[in-house]
């Protein structure tokens, strides 16, 4: 087991170098980085954030975003610090996927490799974003859970909400299995559990500023759709098919589309999120004792978060690696090859391509397209196995015992 630990340790250390100096994977010409380094530099000085200085995202992101910048906030030493900071995050995130993979009756060394290989599949995005904090959250989140720490579980999954917040998502599913699982006392007192976490970070957002943290509530409601997501895919056809034109807009350190239908096209595409999580949540609490469904139906909530929603910016395919490289663990090659071809198509059009995106150029806007039309695939794949029997080899000998 250490022998195979330590070579995928390895395979992902050979990415992350690839993704530091070997194109296509190094492509980094659109990052993040100019925007952490502009927030950790007054950070480290004393600067308070959501009081001096504008964060967008949840209270812990702000040392997740900052941390790098203790080696220094200069333009070349903030990008390597931030990629060792990174790389760390993977190999938490690898160590999690194999614990995982054990825990539900699959394979350990495949889930490690798989998620070794993500620097290869996903290029440079993957080390300019601190997405794989959150991602990381969760996991030790579901970890705690299906090992019967259900209270420090939801804890730690209120820490990943407040470093950015798609593991809300998790929160019903969990919930469901939980109540179905241990009884809905034991699910009461995970709720609890995670709003303590969450309220009293949310408290020290507020006490800092309030105005500010209210900013950052209003910032994430007021983007438009945006460009690459599913919405954004409908608008473009609506527009091509001459039923109102789609607009390109410049807003909120992105790029998205006005349309007269954007407002329908949005309540429709928080609709389908919320409905899908609500059928996670019921094929979860089929389910009891059955940790393998729990995992699987709360990475699909993530993916349905991902896929669904109005915004979809190319790092959230990192949300998917867990996914994808549990999948393979489980034997369940067709969803881990729809993740792989998804993480594949957004390397392609990103950075690469992104501002032919921009300027809608037919064939960019086509990729766009076909890779969010494999990211439905996948959450039908999911939902198909969900479905179904999802025993895990640990379940089917708690049910046998005595």
């Amino acid at each position: 087991m250490r022998c195979a630990a330590g070579a995928a340790c390895a395979v992902l250390a050979v990415g992350w170098a690839a993704t530091l100096s070997v194109g296509p994977w190094s492509d980094e010409s659109v990052n993040d980085l100019f925007v952490y380094r502009s927030f950790a530099a007054p950070v480290l000085e004393g600067a308070i954030p959501y009081r001096d200085v504008f964060l967008e995202y949840p209270p812990l992101a702000a040392p997740a975003i900052a941390a790098p910048g203790l080696l220094g906030t200069g333009e070349e030493v903030f990008r390597l610090a931030f990629a060792g900071w990174t790389l760390a995050l993977a190999g938490a995130v690898l160590v999690l996927c194999g614990a995982l993979a054990r825990r539900t009756g699959g394979d350990r060394t495949r889930a490690m490799l798989a998620v070794a290989c993500a620097p290869l599949l996903l290029g440079a995005m993957v080390r300019t974003h601190f997405d794989l904090a959150p991602v990381a959250l969760t996991l030790g989140a579901l970890l705690l859970l299906v090992s019967g720490r259900p209270r420090a579980g939801m804890a730690v999954l209120g820490l990943g909400v407040m470093t950015k917040g798609f593991p809300l998502v998790v929160a019903p599913v969990a919930l469901a299995w939980l109540a179905a699982t241990n009884g809905r006392r034991a699910a009461f007192e995970s709720t609890a559990a995670m709003a303590t976490v969450s309220l009293a970070l949310v408290a020290l957002a507020v006490a800092a500023s309030p105005s500010g943290a209210v900013d950052a509530l209003t910032y994430q409601g007021d983007r438009p759709v945006q460009l690459e997501s599913t919405p954004a895919s409908v608008l473009l056809v609506l527009d091509g098919l001459g039923l109102g034109q789609a607009r390109s807009v410049k807003s909120h350190r992105s790029d998205g589309l006005v349309h007269p239908a954007d407002d329908v096209i949005s309540a429709i595409s928080v609709g389908s999120v919320a409905a899908l999580v609500a059928i996670l949540c019921l094929l979860a609490a089929r389910g009891p004792g059955e940790p393998r469904r729990l995992v699987l139906a709360s990475l699909a909530a993530v993916a349905a978060f991902a896929c669904l929603g109005r915004i979809l910016s190319p790092q959230f395919l990192i949300w998917l690696v867990p996914l994808g490289a549990l999948a393979l663990a489980w034997g369940l090659n067709a969803l881990a090859a729809a993740v792989a071809a998804a993480a594949v198509l957004t390397q392609v059009e990103f950075p690469a391509r992104y501002f032919d995106v921009v300027d809608r150029e037919p064939g960019a806007i086509a990729l766009v397209c076909v890779r969010n039309a494999v990211l439905i695939a996948v959450l039908a794949l999911a939902v198909r196995v969900l479905n179904g029997p999802v025993l895990t080899r640990s379940a089917i000998a708690l049910r046998s015992s005595p």
